[in-house]
């Protein structure tokens, strides 16, 4: 498993990511390698060995996010309606135009707003963060690719509207909509409004 060397890092990462606590990621990465290693002999040579890594690992987390009572909110809590509001929101546009800078000011705000994802969309989420392509995230979750994309959608719909509020505290987005200065009608516009 020489391969495991190559994607360890991530993997744990991911794990971590999707119990949020250091300990039991521990105890799911150990147990998704101890499966990996049992089944090694189901692996067929050839094929994606960081799916199927990332499909063993997603299944333990997923036992440990159960055991551990870690539900969040269920996703008929959640309008649709909010999720199309949300993208006329101004803040929302400040979002997407510097994303970056938006993330490098969050801490636990990350973390909460990760709570109210349920577990397929936090998976869904965390496995395209580590560059996983549609395909081989509905191979690693045994969905279709289309469900997939739905669950990305829907998370990355609530994280924007939960952490909105918090960028609006901070001052990284804007509160009101932007006022333009209204310009003085030229000569042509002025004729045709008295007409």
């Amino acid at each position: 498993m020489t391969q495991f060397e190559r994607y360890k890092n991530e993997l744990y990462r991911y794990a971590l990511r999707t119990v949020w606590d250091r300990g039991v990621a521990e105890d799911v990465f150990a147990a998704a390698v101890l499966a990996a290693w049992e089944n090694w002999h189901r692996f067929e040579p050839g094929s994606n060995f960081r799916a199927w890594m990332y499909k063993i690992l997603t299944n333990k987390c997923f036992v440990a996010n159960r055991d551990t009572m870690r539900t969040p909110r269920p996703l008929d809590d959640t309008p649709e309606s909010s999720f199309v509001e949300l993208g006329n929101d101004r803040g929302y546009a400040d979002i997407l135009e510097d994303s970056d800078r938006f993330m490098q000011e969050c801490g636990d705000e990350v973390h909460r707003a990760f709570a109210h994802c349920s577990p397929k969309e936090r998976a869904c989420l965390l496995l395209r963060a580590e560059k996983l392509s549609y395909n081989e995230i509905a191979e690693v979750m045994g969905i279709p690719a289309p469900t997939v994309m739905t669950h990305l959608a829907r998370g990355r719909a609530k994280l924007r509207s939960e952490l909105l509020e918090y960028a609006r505290e901070r001052g990284l987005v804007r509160n009101l909509p932007r006022l333009l200065e209204k310009e003085a009608p030229d000569e042509h516009t002025q004729r045709m409004q008295n007409e």
